[in-house]
């Protein structure tokens, strides 16, 4: 047999099953500068976007981490096991990210659909400066929220007032937005109101009253309460939270739910321009969107790919990037069995490795083995049925390998004449 390294560039991987083969793609990420990226793809999604969502940079001047769990021991909890990465860094000068985010929205602006609407997440330090360029791109008219999401986690000042809320802003494109406050509305609940009375009208629903003026005033049961703009019902998420995946700065799936319930609907495009996590792309999947991700952390990349990958609601997805990937080779075994053992690396430092072809460039996934908490253990080998392994040939069967350290290998071979 001989090895050989791949000749050509991999732009990107794709990941469905055999059955949804010819499925479009329910979801885009891509790993690059966020201008680099969005100038080429504003031609192709201009105007085609509902609902854009930005957790961008907030002036912090810090550096936030990534924690990764090392093989069995530390995807099975113990910390000691584990290692940390900057997922990125906040320490950028301020006249430098307001001119890159002013020309972010600028074409974030571009990508919205008519009825489309934009919620930029921030806080006190950029809040102000951040409504002044929104207000010049969308419109003075086009302001709609300054959402307030308090939370109690955090320090406790002593020279000054305790900073406990970010701001989100949120804008339309025109006055013919989509916002179904409906769709995030909460049942009233069954809790008993102050110097309120229950009762039973006559088509047996239940309903608290009280008298005022002569008039009586009924609140049911099952009607809804709506958000205000001061959102003090969704925590941030403690350390332990089983959503956390070893993220500094990551959202609440919650928080998620409701921009994306009442700014979009199912089969619309839902894109978050600065992706980190992941939450918001997980979200739109897990609630029939399709989604376009941005970010420059391979580790974002990292995170994202196994968080939607573990989405049940994942179908067809893709993973593009620019930067040239190094390709080793491979022991070939037996054609339609693939064992992970053959690889020249240790498995403890294989986080994630999986199975396919390579197609213009592109490297496509049918089956794949990732390490989490409920699975810390890797498949050391796949099973292939013959609709599974139809794509490949001599020359195009490939292995993807990401260690903990966020790097990627491809690997391919060709069997000897």
């Amino acid at each position: 047999m001989q090895r050989y390294k791949l000749s050509y560039d991999v732009k990107g991987e794709i990941y469905y099953s055999p059955d949804n083969a010819k499925e479009l793609l329910q979801g885009k990420y891509y790993l690059g500068d966020v201008l680099e990226i969005l100038r080429h793809l504003t031609p192709e999604y201009r105007g085609k976007v509902q609902l854009i969502y930005m957790d961008p940079p907030f002036l912090t001047g810090q550096e936030f981490k990534f924690r990764q769990p090392i093989g069995i021991k530390g995807w099975s909890g113990d910390r000691e096991h584990s290692i940390s990465h900057i997922a990125y860094t906040d320490k950028v000068d301020k006249d430098i990210l307001l001119n890159m985010m002013t020309e972010v929205l600028t074409l974030a602006y571009e990508l919205l659909t008519d009825e489309g609407c934009l919620y930029l997440h921030i806080d006190y330090r950029l809040s102000a400066y951040m409504r002044i360029i929104l207000d010049d791109i969308f419109g003075i008219d086009n302001f709609l929220n300054e959402i307030i999401w308090h939370y109690r986690t955090g320090g406790r000042a002593k020279r000054h007032f305790s900073r406990k809320h970010d701001n989100i802003l949120f804008y339309r494109k025109s006055k013919g937005y989509y916002f179904n406050i409906e769709a995030v509305g909460i049942p009233r609940g069954t809790d008993k109101k102050n110097n309120m009375k229950q009762g039973k009208d006559a088509n047996g629903r239940v309903f608290w009253s009280i008298k005022s003026g002569g008039r009586e005033y009924r609140y049911y049961e099952d009607d809804k309460v709506y958000p205000s703009d001061v959102w003090d019902d969704i925590p941030h998420l403690h350390q332990q939270n089983p959503e956390r995946t070893g993220y500094d700065t990551q959202k609440p799936e919650r928080l998620l739910e409701r921009i994306v319930l009442s700014s979009s609907r199912p089969g619309d495009i839902v894109a978050d321009l600065f992706a980190g996590s992941g939450t918001t792309l997980n979200v739109a999947q897990r609630l029939g969107r399709r989604w376009l991700g941005i970010d420059s952390s391979i580790f974002s990349l990292h995170t994202c790919r196994k968080r939607l990958l573990n989405n049940e609601r994942s179908n067809k997805i893709g993973f593009f990037y620019n930067e040239n990937i190094p390709a080793l080779s491979i022991k070939q075994g037996n054609h339609n069995e693939i064992t992970i053992c053959d690889f020249e690396e240790d498995i403890e430092l294989i986080d994630h490795w999986s199975i396919g072809y390579v197609k213009n460039g592109v490297y496509n996934s049918i089956k794949h083995s990732m390490r989490t908490s409920s699975n810390p253990n890797l498949d050391i080998e796949f099973q292939l049925n013959e609709k599974a392994i139809e794509n490949f040939s001599a020359d195009n069967l490939c292995i993807h390998t990401v260690d903990i350290y966020g790097k990627q290998r491809f690997y391919i071979a060709k069997t000897s004449p």
